[in-house]
């Protein structure tokens, strides 16, 4: 018995050191990898052009930026980029590069060339001749410098702006269809949402039709090439064969987003994400930008007077205030439209639009009614009579009962527009 035990004993204690060795081996494997694997990107959705607004590049970044966190990537994102922000952003794009880190720079929204060069511009653009492209744009080749200066290990570029031109009805004499295509530096592959000189679809859900099939190869353990060659063919049969993406460049060695597999089925410890320390709070608070977004973009998809009234009560002087006027007085005058009193006003006034708009506002007579008139006419007939009768109107309650509109925080009014969805879909 007493010689069993001591068996025992040394079988443990051969097990115990193999283990420590082990557990030092990976220690120091994963240190190196730390040091290696520093993954960094740069995310921008452009949506809110002045011009020619776009349904999903935002969509496309936030959803790009979230994905790439999860891959262990340190995220710059940037929503709706201003020409003021191409600089500072590239700056704080630049300062975070070292040599012998894995770079990705992901873009969706508009983007054109002129004379080879590729310009994605900046929402706020006004651009009505060549010279203002470069000025009022961010230039792939900037970005290009950047990565090429870095010496980074690897560079994955995804461009996701192939769609229409808007503008091309400037007489712009370099201008052609669709992106260039890109000299990059060393180690650098290039993914465009579809081939040199072609246009992109903006998508018809969330995402821009390229984007939703990079997203959900992204997870996979095969090699990027392969990744972006699956994601060719994805986009092809959705497509019909209208659009194709295309991929120039090379890289050395292997690198799959989410650690490449052996024959084995195992994942390849040098290609493994390396995750920075989370930090939850600093990514889930919103500015106050980002609520108002989200506030507004909630409303447009719900498309009802209650849900524009809800962005309209929270943010008086908002950045989409004019857009929601607009979409309220709309749906005021298609909901009129549709009420068999409105057709006998309309008939009663001549059939003049503009008197029977009019007179619908008198019958309800409140403030929201006389500013659809103003939205919908303002230089018309009845204006100093709308703004004279506003100016009588005692205050309107705001959303919540015996609160002003004008108090709310954008948390309040994000939140109230919640409850009010909450109460429609329980209806």
């Amino acid at each position: 018995m007493s010689v069993l035990k001591i068996i025992l004993m040394a079988l443990a204690l051969i097990a115990f050191q193999a283990h420590a060795k082990d557990d030092r081996n990976l220690a120091v494997t994963q240190t190196n990898n730390a040091a290696s694997d520093k993954r960094i990107a740069l995310v921008i959705g452009n949506s809110s052009y002045t011009n020619s607004p776009l349904k999903n590049p935002v969509n496309d970044a936030k959803d790009m930026a979230n994905k790439l966190r999860g891959l262990g990537f340190d995220v710059i994102e940037r929503n709706n980029l201003q020409t003021k922000q191409i600089g500072s952003t590239l700056s704080e794009f630049r300062s975070k590069l070292s040599s012998g880190a894995v770079a990705l720079v992901f873009y969706a929204g508009h983007g054109l060339q002129i004379n080879g060069e590729n310009y994605l511009p900046a929402v706020d653009a006004d651009i009505n001749a060549e010279e203002d492209v470069s000025n009022q744009s961010l230039s792939v080749r900037q970005i290009m410098d950047v990565l090429d200066k870095a010496k980074t290990r690897l560079n994955l570029v995804f461009l996701d702006a192939c769609r229409n031109n808007p503008y091309a009805s400037r007489s712009f004499r370099s201008t052609e269809r669709g992106l260039a295509r890109v000299s990059a530096p060393s180690g650098t592959l290039i993914s465009y949402a579809t081939k040199p000189g072609s246009v992109a679809a903006d998508g018809d859900g969330r995402n821009g039709l390229y984007t939703s099939k990079l997203l959900a190869q992204m997870d996979s353990t095969i090699q990027v090439e392969l990744t972006l060659k699956q994601v060719v063919t994805e986009v092809k049969a959705t497509s019909n064969g209208k659009q194709e993406p295309w991929m120039e460049g090379s890289i050395e060695g292997d690198f799959c987003f989410a650690g490449c597999a052996t024959s084995g089925g195992s994942q390849v410890a040098s290609q493994m994400p390396v995750f920075a320390p989370a930090q939850p709070a600093a990514r889930i608070k919103k500015s106050s930008a980002e609520i108002e977004d989200d506030t507004w973009n909630a409303a447009e998809a719900e498309n009802t007077e209650e849900a524009i009234n809800v962005y309209l009560n929270g943010y008086p002087k908002g950045r989409y205030t004019t857009k929601a006027r607009i979409k309220l007085a709309s749906l005021k005058k298609l909901s009129q439209k549709n009420k068999p009193e409105a057709i006998s006003s309309h008939s009663a006034t001549g059939d003049k639009p503009e008197a029977a708009l009019w007179a619908e506002v008198q019958k309800g007579n409140t403030k929201d009614d006389y500013e659809v008139y103003l939205a919908q006419y303002p230089t018309g007939k009845y204006v100093a009579l709308a703004k004279s009768r506003i100016k009588k109107l005692p205050p309107a309650d705001g959303v919540q009962q015996n609160q002003n509109p004008k108090d709310m925080k954008p948390e309040q009014a994000f939140q109230t527009f919640g409850d009010m969805m909450k109460k429609f879909q329980n209806q």
